[in-house]
């Protein structure tokens, strides 16, 4: 009996990339791609390496969602607006669009490991920038600074871990570097509001700053000769900007990341009108659910396929959103917490991976730099147009309105699949 299609009962590609019978060929819808994979043929996954791609990523993330819980009322502090702190979070992702493609080509010449390494060093030299901003307007370049940083940094890593994992631990793997950043909510952000609010602004920049250059010093450690992209065979070949093949799912991520421009920007300010206590509990329930849904989600995509914990994931986030904009007590508060984890927690593995079977292993960087672009354009490009939203409307209504964004991606994944089924 042919199994359902739509609710994503497929092969562990999703439907869209499937294994030939000869070791490391894979078909890309129609195309016979047989380059040479560097992947290990085992199941052996753990390493040096593998571990010190995890722990620069957490670390690089520690200095980054710390800054969710500071950012927003450093704005106002500095004699912001609620409309510029759209425009200071925003900013972030404006040379992310600029960096992240050029970065995806970079790699293949310049290795994932020094892009790395250099990606944490910049994003820690952006948060020592707030410190001595004298009005909001400073803040636009420190942001931009580390957009650049966090536009490199992460691309590496994806890559690293895709050129590392077995194959059939392509998923599994994933989770685990999104476990490795999902930790870093757990404390990083109550740790950032408690700095801020005992010892002031400065010592929460120092405290992102210092996580962030420990990153950056790990990444040292790293393989180039292990975690490199494989060359390619074919004269003159050099990586796309864009990567066609990722673009599909980059468009699917996009309609989760819209639903981190709220929680980045206008969290606390909702926190604080509703009475709903600490923001940063928020993040660290979000990532203690995070962390258990994706020890689940990376084996279960492998063998039952990447829709499995794509289609409830991208469920689960708007359901989050849809909780928050009627929050009014702590309980509500932090279930949406609980089901925004859930959220990212089942779509990450599943999305990255699911880019990573489209494409050829020569094309991995670019595939990757593509589908992170989705966070560029939906959160900090997201974070400007639900700027005067809030003005407009309200803090609460962004919220409903980036659910209905997701809601809109899952039935687009849907027919995506079904249509690629139909046609293959």
């Amino acid at each position: 009996m042919r199994r359902p299609e739509l609710w994503g009962i497929l092969p562990p590609d999703g439907g869209l990339t499937r294994l030939s019978s000869q070791p490391h060929s894979i078909l890309v819808g129609r195309t016979n791609l047989s380059q040479p994979s560097p992947l290990p043929t085992g199941q052996r996954l753990w390493n040096l390496d593998f571990l010190l791609v995890l722990l620069t990523g957490h670390f690089l993330f520690v200095g980054y969602v710390s800054l969710f819980t500071i950012v927003p009322p450093y704005v106002l502090d500095r004699g912001g607006e609620e409309w510029q702190i759209g425009v200071v979070v925003g900013s972030f992702g404006i040379t992310g669009v600029v960096v992240r493609p050029l970065v995806g080509r970079l790699i293949y010449r310049v290795g994932t490991k020094r892009m790395a390494v250099l990606g944490t060093a910049i994003f820690a030299l952006g948060s020592v920038l707030y410190i001595p901003a004298p009005d909001v307007w400073w803040l636009v370049p420190a942001r931009m600074i580390q957009g650049i940083g966090l536009g490199m940094a992460p691309v590496a890593g994806s890559t690293m871990v895709a050129n590392l994992a077995p194959i059939r631990r392509r998923a599994e793997a994933m989770s685990y570097m999104g476990n490795a950043i999902a930790i870093s909510s757990l404390y990083a952000p109550v740790m950032g509001f408690w700095l801020m609010t005992e010892h002031g602004f400065a010592a929460g920049f120092l405290y992102s700053a210092s996580n962030a250059l420990l990153g950056a010093i790990l990444a040292l450690g790293i393989s180039s000769a292990r975690t490199r992209v494989p060359a390619s065979t074919t004269s003159g070949w050099s990586a796309p900007l864009i990567s066609r093949q990722a673009l599909f799912p980059a468009a699917v991520f996009l309609s989760y990341t819209i639903t981190t421009a709220p929680m980045n920007t206008f969290l606390p300010l909702l926190a604080e009108d509703r009475g709903l206590g600490n923001p940063g509990l928020f993040f660290t329930v979000s990532s203690f659910t995070t962390m258990s849904a994706m020890l689940v989600a990376g084996p279960v995509a492998d063998r039952a396929g990447r829709a499995t914990v794509i289609i409830p994931g991208l469920l689960s986030a708007a359901s989050a959103m849809f909780l928050l904009t009627a929050a009014s007590n702590r309980f509500m508060f932090l279930g949406a917490g609980f089901l925004n984890g859930a959220g990212f927690g089942l779509i990450q593995p599943g999305i990255q991976s699911f880019t990573v079977d489209r494409v050829e292993p020569r094309e991995r960087s670019s595939a990757m730099a593509t589908l992170q672009q989705a966070w560029d354009i939906g959160g900090s490009g997201g974070a400007f147009l639900l700027g005067p939203i809030a003005t407009a409307l309200s803090v609460a209504a962004t919220f409903g309105i980036v659910g209905v964004g997701a809601l809109v991606g899952t039935a687009g994944f849907v027919v995506g699949i079904a249509r690629n089924r139909k046609s293959t």
